[in-house]
């Protein structure tokens, strides 16, 4: 019996060995982890400071020994914002690098390329930079979003504005694309509650430079609040175009044009520019605590302020150690997924935001905030903001 047992033992210590091995991304050694994102195009500006935030959280838990024995490795592929490189990227990720999993890649329409390849691949899909639905729906055991969706942003600032205040008049203008259609469908969908309908919709291109004709459409529609379902550089010219031509209503985003480059832009242009986001960005000046040593960590070592989208990728590299230290050293999918699910009571150690997940809830962050630029900065106007 005794050695009987002991080759029962034997038996099931190779079988572990066996199944470790056939872990994508994962040696005994390190844990291989992968990102997609625009370091060389119009969202550098977003791709750029997230993966530098990323590498110093590699780089700190790798000092402090790794997680279970191994080191993390990050391998980072720039798209330059275009579907095809995504694609690219993500080939070369998943079957040259062969990641673990996918974490912090950016983009709407990247991700819904890409994201088929990453299911067949079996390889986890976790807090994609963009909060499009897709990014959670339907319900995967390989997705997990950090975001609360844009239709959910756009749809909590149309019921704090009518809560507050009012409007008679609300417009939209749109970037074409899907990002841009999924935030105006928040506007749409909490304006039919109030049975109330948009007055007026304006649709520029990611590349557009020329914001008159938009702006005239919306002035001449006398549009009271207008929420701006777009990205970083027509956000700017929006605001900015409409200051000239002395039309001034509330304008409203989500958070994707939540920086300083926005805050700062058109020398106090931007005041009085609203927007409604699932993460805090939190300034040096008025960091505390732990969130201070971080903010000043990345500042010695870049040499320049932490950008909200460094934050955000320092908080999504420690959410994937937190629950690789729950799965122990025995490390495959199955057990990083469901380490995830029972994620209840993360803190993002910057901006404080609660972050919990369950196995049938695979969005992480439920609360919302209201920023507001004030002397060109932003600071934050209300929180727990819902619909």
């Amino acid at each position: 019996m005794n050695h009987f047992a002991k080759a029962l033992t034997l038996a099931a210590m190779m079988a572990a060995g066996v199944t470790q091995a056939q872990t994508q991304g994962v040696s005994d050694d390190k844990i291989v982890l992968g990102t997609f994102t625009d370091l060389s195009g119009p969202l550098a500006v977003w791709g750029v400071p997230e993966q530098k935030g990323m590498r110093m959280r590699v780089e700190e838990i790798n000092a402090d020994g790794g997680i279970n024995g191994r080191m993390l490795e990050l391998v980072v592929e720039d798209t330059q914002y275009q579907v095809p490189r995504a694609m690219q990227a993500a080939n070369k990720l998943l079957r040259r690098d062969k990641v673990f999993a996918m974490v912090g890649s950016l983009g709407t329409p990247e991700n819904l390329a890409v994201m088929p390849q990453l299911m067949e691949a079996n390889v986890p899909s976790l807090f994609p930079m963009t909060a499009a639905v897709e990014m959670v729906e339907p319900l995967s055991p390989l997705k997990y979003a950090f975001f609360r969706s844009y239709p959910e942003q756009f749809r909590a600032a149309t019921a704090y504005f009518h809560d507050n205040g009012g409007f008679k008049t609300p417009c939209v203008a749109q970037i074409a694309n899907e990002a841009g259609e999924s935030m105006a469908a928040g506007v749409h969908e909490q304006l039919e509650v109030y049975g109330m309908k948009v007055a007026a919709t304006t649709e520029h291109s990611a590349t557009e430079t020329d914001m008159v004709s938009s702006v005239t459409t919306l002035k001449n529609a006398g549009c009271d609040i207008v929420f701006l379902a777009g990205s970083v550089k027509d956000t700017i010219l929006i605001v900015l175009t409409s200051r000239k031509l002395g039309f001034d209503p509330i304008f409203v985003t989500g958070m994707v044009p939540y920086m300083d480059a926005v805050a700062g832009a058109g020398e106090g242009a931007m005041d009085g520019l609203y927007l409604v986001s699932p993460f805090v960005y939190v300034d040096v000046a008025s960091a505390e605590g732990k969130s201070k040593e971080i903010v000043e960590a990345y500042e010695a070592k870049y040499s320049e302020k932490m950008a909200p989208q460094a934050q955000l990728g320092y908080i999504f590299i420690d959410m994937v150690k937190t629950a690789l230290e729950k799965v122990g050293p025995e490390v495959t999918v199955e057990k990083f997924t469901a380490a995830l699910e029972g994620m209840t009571d993360y803190v993002d150690p910057i901006g404080g935001q609660h972050v919990s997940f369950g196995p049938e809830d695979h969005q992480g962050v439920e609360t919302l905030i209201l920023a507001r630029v004030e002397g060109g900065k932003w600071t934050v106007a209300a929180r727990g903001l819902d619909y």
